[in-house]
Parts: structure tokens; sequence; C-alpha cells
């Protein structure tokens, strides 16, 4: 870590500790994941003595996303409910020659779906996302490029691909360059998507950019939450027992009431102490963590922060909002079409329509011949009143194919009215006859 950025980090923690102080929350150090200064491109190119655009200050931001995506549970799960939305069921083909080539599309043997998930993976991750075509006669090869291998050239006009920006910084021989589309050298070249960010020329950034600091926040709650339970010596009760007893019977003791009352593990932890010669009675002391509730709620503020960066619902994410038991049905599936509408459709179409380029560049396919199926995770079915879409004849042949058909059964549920006549005959005041009338409305 640089003396600039640990610098940087040391002060953020003490601001941290100094709210955590206001707000009764616990105290926590410099983290792992030291955040990065502000990520800027260089604006004067002659200051970069490289033949590539380096990504972050050290080149190695890309790395830095991915080293947080692995470490946060939320993030991990949010970005990856994302690619599961923008690559569908399934792809939709009107050729069948087409049909057949997304089934494999390079000499990996993956199929285009494939491809396409991890093309939206680094998209979603990295704000870039780099797809290699291979031409041959009569066809393409495409292949999926690790985002955190590539970086742009000064002349957007090729990539480098570098398998370790880490240890080979500045070795072209290490290295090996492409054309960006629709410029070709040796029947290849890489098709970049990017997701737009101001004053960036050569890199997108991902939408979740300015969480970065939550995201490190969540894994520094669960490496705190594994260490208490692993290592950490957090006594729920102190037992001091009175008496006189050797130091093996007392250890005896001690012994068989741990195995009585606590159990396995290191949570619920209680602290036995035998004072000899002592003739007080026996003593416990309840040790309150009140620190549970501070964490419980910086979680819950973390997780709702990274799901609001990343454009994501909580209802999508499995996390309960305050105050609700769950999430109905009825709520995932307006989470499901909110995103569907402002996040996964134009992400899914901007790497479709790149696809679709090379297919009809490469061999000839229309675009229209390619789409994508999606299916929401719950059935719209539950919303539908089959008494409004099936006659009440439909709805008993449904039931049951030998069921008569009625008279008046040619109509909806709704579009008719019974009324009940009642007749008293004799007037002394009860009903003798009663009688149910089907009204058309």
């Amino acid at each position: 870590m640089k003396k600039a950025t640990l610098k940087s980090q040391t002060k953020k923690a003490s601001q941290l500790r100094k709210t955590a102080k206001k707000s009764n929350t616990f105290e926590f150090g410099v983290f792992d994941l030291a955040i990065p200064p502000n990520i800027t491109e260089p604006k004067n190119l002659t200051d970069v003595n490289t033949k590539w655009i380096p990504f972050g200050k050290d080149n190695l931001f890309p790395q830095y996303l991915a080293e947080l995506k692995r470490k946060s549970s939320t993030q991990r799960s949010v970005l990856a409910q994302k690619t599961v939305f923008t690559s569908g069921a399934k792809f939709v083909c009107r050729d069948e020659n087409l049909e057949k080539f997304i089934e494999d599309v390079n000499a990996e043997n993956e199929s285009l779906r494939d491809v396409f998930k991890k093309l939206a993976d680094d998209y979603y991750t990295f704000g870039n996302a780099y797809m290699e075509c291979v031409k041959y006669d009569g066809g393409v090869n495409i292949y999926h490029i690790d985002a955190t291998t590539v970086r742009m050239s000064k002349s957007k006009k090729e990539v480098y691909v570098n398998s370790d920006w880490c240890k080979y910084w500045n070795q072209e021989d290490k290295m090996y360059r492409l054309p960006i589309y629709p410029r070709v050298a040796h029947n290849k070249y890489v098709m970049h998507f990017k997701d737009y960010e101001p004053t960036f020329n050569f890199y997108g950034l991902p939408d979740y950019v300015a969480a970065l600091e939550h995201i490190a926040v969540d894994y520094e709650i669960g490496k705190w939450n594994h260490t208490k339970f692993l290592n950490g010596f957090q006594p729920s009760a102190i037992v001091e027992i009175n008496g006189d007893m050797g130091e093996e019977e007392a250890q005896k003791m001690v012994t068989e009431a741990q195995k009585k009352f606590v159990g396995e593990g290191n949570n619920g932890k209680i602290l036995f102490i035998v004072k000899n010669g002592d003739t007080a009675p026996a003593n416990v002391q309840i040790i309150k963590d009140d620190q549970e509730g501070s964490w419980l709620e910086l979680q819950q503020i973390t997780d709702q922060n990274i799901i609001t960066a990343n454009r994501w619902q909580p209802s999508l994410s499995g996390i309960v909002s305050s105050g609700k038991m769950n999430n109905t049905g009825s709520e995932i599936r307006i989470a499901y079409d909110l995103v569907m509408t402002t996040v996964i459709r134009d992400t899914s179409e901007l790497l479709l329509n790149g696809i679709r380029t090379v297919l009809y560049n490469e061999m000839g396919y229309d675009p229209k011949d390619i789409t994508i199926h999606y299916e929401p995770p719950i059935s719209y079915a539950n919303d539908v009143d089959i008494r409004e879409i099936l006659t009440i004849n439909e709805q008993r042949r449904l039931i049951d194919e030998d069921l008569p058909m009625l008279e008046d059964g040619d109509m909806f549920v709704a579009d008719r009215e019974v009324i009940v006549v009642e007749k008293d005959n004799d007037g002394d005041g009860e009903v003798d006859e009663s009688k149910e009338i089907t009204v058309e409305q």
C-alpha cells in the first residue's frame, strides 16, 4: 500500500471512529481493502509514459473491483442477479443454422449464452466488457476476454491484453495487442462495451462506484463476526463458584457445567471462576453485548447503500425491508419490471447489438433473427382472476369435462348478477318460497 493511500485511509478510519462514538456504533480500524483515491483518467497523454492508458493511479483498479466482489456477499449477490436477469432464459432464433451456431460459438465449446453471461458480468462489475472475434472462412468464433486483463491504447485503436498487470507492468513481450472494431488485424478484432462516465474517454465505470466504501465495510462486518465467533473471548456470563476443592476437581466441575449449559462453539461462552475458601454463595453475572444492535444497524445501512448504488431492488436481493415480514410476490414482480425497464434491457440490448453486428458482418444473419427470452422470477399468473378470462362453462370444463354445461354458462361471472326472490305465500311473515334468478348485466 502506498503511503498516500495509507495516510488517506487512516484519516478516513479516524473520521469513522468519531462518527461511531456519536452514534454508538462499534469502532473499527483501517480497512484491509483500502479505498483507492478518486479514480480519474490522465488528461494530458504526454504525461503517460506507456503505450496504454492506466486504469486507476496504480493501473489496478479493475483488480480492486474484482477483489471487492469476492469479499462482499451483498455486492456479489447483486451483481450475480443482474447478470442472470440480463442473460435471460435463452436465446430465440428464427434461423435453424443460427440456432446451431449459438450452441457452439468458439473453439472452447462455449455457447453464445456462456459468452454473453461473462460479458454481462464484466460490464456490471467493471463498467467495461471485451469480446474477441476471430474470423475464419465463412464464419467467426466469439470469445470473452477478462476485463481485468485489458487496457486501452492511447490511440483508442487497439487494446493491450496482459495476464498479470501486477507482475508485468511494463513488459510488452508479456502482452499482446488486438485491434478495436471496426479495425481488423490478422482476422481478429475486439468489441469494447463500456458504461458512459463523464470525463472518462477510455474506460467506463460501474454503477456502484459511489459505494466502494460501503462494500469495503460489508466485508469488514463479516470479518468481525467471523473473528468473534472463532477467536473472540466474549463471555455471555461469569459464574463464581465458592468452596474448597483441588484443581482437578474444579476443572472437572467446570467441564461438566460447560457441557450442560454451553455446548460447542465460542458463542455464549461462560467464564467460570472457582474461589476456594470463600463461603459466599455462588454468583452469576450476565454480560450483555451492546454492540450487536449497532452492528446490525450498520449492516442494514450498508446493504441498502450497496443495493441503491447498483440501481437494484431490495426485494430482488432477498432483503426484507424494515417493518415487513417478507416480500410478497406482487412486490417482487413490480421490482422485476422496474429493473428490467431501467437497468437490464439497456445492457442486454447493448451487448446483443454488438453480437448482432458481428453475426451480420461475418455470417450474413439478419439482426432480427436473434432475441433474448426473459422469464420473471415469479409467475404473473397469480395476478390473473380466472373469472375474468374464462366463461362459467369454460371453468366447469377445466374442473371436470363431464360436468353439464349451464344454459347461461357462456357468460363471465362478472357479467351476471344473481337475485334472490323470496315469497310469503300465507302472509304470516315467514318466507315460504325462495328462488335465485340470474340476470345478465
